[in-house]
């Protein structure tokens, strides 16, 4: 089943959305932890969004008409 780019414009949007609620629950509970925690936290998430970012890159790259191809 294809979507329509308007769809899929709403369905990126939504997940944007979500994605972002996630995010400011997440530096709450950041926020709450000693300095050592924090700082612990936010070192491993550092790691994982390197990795995300190199993954999305590479999916990205592999797309048919992307300049990476």
């Amino acid at each position: 089943m294809t979507s329509s780019p308007e769809e899929i414009r709403a369905r990126l949007e939504a997940a944007r959305v979500a994605i972002a609620g996630q995010l400011r629950g997440l530096a709450d509970e950041i926020e709450a932890l000693p300095p050592d925690g924090a700082a612990e936290v936010l070192s491993w998430l550092g790691v994982l969004i390197e990795q995300l970012m190199r993954e999305a890159d590479r999916v990205l790259r592999a797309q048919p008409g992307s300049r990476g191809t």
